[in-house]
């Protein structure tokens, strides 16, 4: 009975729990949060930068020198030289060898200095490439959210229009009724509301295609209930002032990851041209040898343990290497080098050139949409005055059905192309706002 208990609990909490989470409304920045803790292609990049850094542990350790154990065992048979005594035996006997070797590089024209720089940097290109992008990842997050934000807007002016619509066959059954306007106004108005109900269930569609385009960015498994918060303050103020394009781009280009990572990637080609330059340098090494031999032949007069102890050799070597010629590999490398520094310096300006233009796009798609949104808004104004007039003018008969559908559609029109404006202009101001280091929020 207590095991059974102990798992009914356990039931009712996942399932409490699971409920929890289903109820859980989701802010932008929980959306962005979340999509950086488990987007595939950032854990990509994190793992790159921790081969960097293995990179660079290793550039380090080739500081050290290196160290290395030989063993050999030989079984001889037939006639051979028997190196104990320097003579021919002819029986089959067990001899070997042991040791132990040691290297150091003294000087090598400062190339493990200059790999140990390199790594470092390449470091820090990659840490900023995973920067870079958790803010792609961001920016792409910011505009499925507000693709949902929009659409949700557009499907509440649908339904408001339907609405107005369904009133609107009531009253002409009315006038239908006391012979005002004939039957066939009806008939259009009713048309009229069965289109409005297809738009209204494509506006729905949109709205759960852009809630699952957003659901599959974050990696969650399904829609289920899963919701957004609908923010109460995306307004747009009449005296909103952008900052100018060359303002913008030079606070852009002083954080950004991807400016930081070219600028990198640059540093670390010259240093590898430092490290092919300095294979034209003579290279000085000091080497160690510690080696002894056992006899299986020997064992009558010596012991293994004296024989490895009589027989031991030791050679300190100090060593200086001078290249000549090689076939012109170093200088082809040294010229391919600096091939890859000329290359990373235009890396670096087509960045800072994209970055600009970016900039400077979304600076004019920016004030294109606040006019348009601004433009829009008065238009709004202005046909909801003209739509009430023509509904009662239309309610007495003084204009047609054609007109009163033409002046309901134009209304329509206006409405959404004010939530289109209004957004995109949003979206713009936050990509504006990202680049001049603040964060994304709503």
């Amino acid at each position: 009975m207590k095991a059974v208990k102990i798992v009914t609990v356990s039931i009712f909490l996942l399932l409490f729990t699971s409920v929890l989470d289903a109820q859980k409304v989701w802010t932008l920045e929980d959306c962005i949060n979340y999509a950086i803790e488990n987007n595939i292609n950032v854990k990509r990049q994190e793992l790159v930068a921790q081969q960097s850094q293995n990179n660079l542990n290793q550039s380090k350790y080739e500081l050290l020198p290196d160290v290395n154990g030989f063993v050999n065992h030989n079984l001889n048979s037939g006639k051979s030289v028997n190196y104990e005594t320097y003579s021919y035996v002819h029986e089959k006997y067990n001899n070997g060898t042991m040791g132990i070797s040691s290297n150091l590089k003294l000087f090598d024209g400062l190339q493990l200095y200059n790999s140990i720089k390199k790594s470092e940097l390449d470091l820090k290109a990659k840490l900023k490439d995973v920067e870079k992008a958790k803010n792609d990842l961001s920016l792409n997050i910011a505009t499925s959210y507000l693709q949902i934000l929009f659409n949700e807007e557009l499907k509440n002016v649908s339904e408001q229009e339907l609405e107005l619509t369904l009133e609107q066959i009531e009253k002409t059954k009315k006038l239908v009724d006391v012979g005002n306007i004939p039957k066939g106004d009806l008939l259009e108005i009713k048309a009229q509301a069965a289109t409005e109900k297809v738009n209204l269930t494509n506006a729905k569609n949109q709205l759960i295609l852009s809630y699952l385009n957003l659901t599959q960015m974050l990696n969650l498994d399904s829609i289920g209930d899963f919701k957004i918060k609908i923010p109460t303050n995306i307004e747009i103020q009449t005296n909103t002032t952008l900052n100018n394009v060359n303002s913008i781009f030079s606070e852009a280009v002083d954080f950004l990851p991807q400016i930081e990572s070219a600028e990198y990637q640059l540093k670390s080609s010259k240093r590898y041209l430092n490290i092919t330059k300095g294979q034209l340098s003579p290279n000085l090494s000091l080497g160690f040898v510690y080696y002894t031999r056992y006899n299986e032949l020997s064992k009558p007069i010596f012991s293994y343990n004296e024989q490895l102890r009589e027989n031991a050799y030791k050679q300190l070597t100090l060593s200086l290497n001078i290249p000549i010629f090689n076939k012109m590999q170093t200088k082809n490398n040294i010229n391919n080098a600096k091939i890859n520094v000329l290359d990373a310096q235009l890396n670096l300006s087509l960045t800072k050139q994209q970055l600009y233009k970016d900039i400077q796009q979304a600076r004019t798609e920016a004030i294109a949409s606040f006019e348009k949104y601004h433009a829009n808004i008065d238009a709004v104004e202005s046909m909801e005055e003209a739509f009430n007039y023509t509904q009662q003018k239309y309610q007495v008969g003084i204009v047609d059905i054609v007109e009163y559908k033409m002046s309901k559609k134009n209304l329509a029109i206006a409405k959404s192309d004010v939530l289109k404006a209004k957004y995109e202009y949003v979206f713009k101001t936050k990509i504006l706002d990202f680049y001049t280091g603040k964060q994304i929020k709503l």
